[in-house]
């Protein structure tokens, strides 16, 4: 489940009184000291925002529970270092997690644990947040999802050690880490640390931090993309659904007054677009399966364009993954719609997004072709991937 939808992010970092230096310092590199702290769940430091969030004794320790929120420190900048912290989870589907590098509540990184899914290949997640969207559906497989055993009812230590574009989720003292962040898609951010429960939440007990000298920067690579991705799209603004239907592409005049911005893709070859456009954070249709189907009134829509050559006329087969609702345009004509939210086509279903996940034929004319794609989010990732499975005679701009 979303983890975006089951609670609000947040973090933060405090050093003690006795090591404490100015945030202008500790984000800029102008001291090389590390320092660790610990701090209470009842001390002022913490801003909690969580109507049901307590601190109370549970299995013995003194600790913070919460479902459905976070808790933050205040006033600290931290890039790169160590979170420590014991979580207790309860028998219900559950959400725990860190967070870090956490500027807003929209923008952040975050490393979770799903107890309810323990032993299973997503029990672990990292995913980044942008625009108020933890894009869950969009990073999954090898550096954001693992496997892990996690007990309940009882404490289990958890440690995430950030580097740089990378980090390592360790778990229960293992040196091993159960998971390996390779690329930290909010790029060299910077921002608070804290907790966050959702779901049925979770306990925590002993947090503590310690913030490292900023690691060495590297420089940002291309990103390489298979044969046959699409890899330079325009973007239109986002439209409230009443607005604009995803399944009816606009008159020429109107998409000739809308604004338009050139994106490009990140591995593997997927346009994100909540890095670009907020969505709207709409109830997810399972909540109520009467709005299964119909408008989904709340939700957004984004257009978006690319062209594509061909030096004859012929069909060519195009795959496609996307989250959560397509509708495909080849030359202003609709030849595909569908959807794929989490639950939506069967009761297992996570949306998870893959080129793979569906197909095309698009009916290509000689010469230049558009695709246009009608996007509408419900939650966990909104964003798109198209590959021509076979380019020969095709020239993609």
């Amino acid at each position: 489940m979303a983890l975006s939808s089951l609670l609000v992010i947040a973090g933060g970092v405090f050093a003690p009184s006795s090591a404490r230096l100015s945030i202008e310092q500790r984000a800029y590199g102008e001291t090389r000291s590390s320092y660790v702290d610990t701090v209470e769940f009842d001390s002022d430091r913490w801003v909690i925002k969580d109507p049901k969030s307590r601190v109370e004794t549970h299995l013995g320790r003194k600790s913070l529970y919460l479902t459905g929120g976070y808790a933050v420190l205040k006033d600290v900048v931290f890039e790169d270092g160590v979170i420590e912290v014991d979580i207790a989870a309860p028998n219900l589907p559950s959400f725990m997690g860190f967070l870090f590098r956490f500027e807003n509540e929209d923008d952040y990184e975050t490393a979770y644990f799903r107890p309810h899914k323990s032993g299973l290949e997503d029990a672990v997640q990292y995913t980044p947040s942008f625009n108020g969207s933890a894009a869950w559906q969009l990073y999954t497989g090898k550096g954001f999802t693992a496997t892990v055993d996690i007990p309940k009812e009882q404490w289990l230590h958890a440690r995430i050690v950030i580097s740089g574009l990378g980090g390592k989720v360790f778990f229960n003292n293992s040196d091993k880490p159960v998971l390996i962040i390779e690329d930290l898609k909010r790029g060299y951010s910077r921002g608070s640390v804290g907790l966050s429960g959702g779901a049925n939440g979770g306990y925590f007990s002993n947090f503590t931090y310690k913030a490292e000298p900023q690691a060495e920067r590297r420089e940002s690579k291309p990103c390489p993309v298979a044969a046959g991705i699409l890899p330079n799209w325009e973007l239109s603004e986002a439209f409230n659904v009443d607005q604009r239907d995803p399944e009816t592409i606009p008159s020429p005049s109107e998409m000739k007054a809308m604004k338009w911005q050139s994106v490009g893709v990140e591995p593997p070859g997927m346009v994100v677009i909540n890095r670009y456009r907020r969505s709207s954070g709409a109830v997810p249709f399972f909540v109520n399966p009467s709005e299964r189907t119909g408008k989904r009134e709340g939700r957004k829509v984004v257009f978006a364009r690319a062209t594509v050559y061909s030096d004859r006329d012929q069909i060519r087969r195009m795959s496609f993954g996307y989250s959560d609702e397509a509708t495909v345009f080849l030359n202003s004509k609709p030849v595909f719609t569908g959807r794929s939210a989490f639950r939506y086509r069967y009761p297992g279903s996570l949306g998870i997004m893959d080129v793979e996940n569906d197909a095309v034929y698009l009916d290509l004319k000689k010469g230049r072709n558009e695709i246009v794609l009608g996007l509408a989010d419900y939650f966990g990732g909104w964003g798109f991937i198209c590959r021509i499975d076979d380019t020969r005679g095709v020239r993609i701009e």
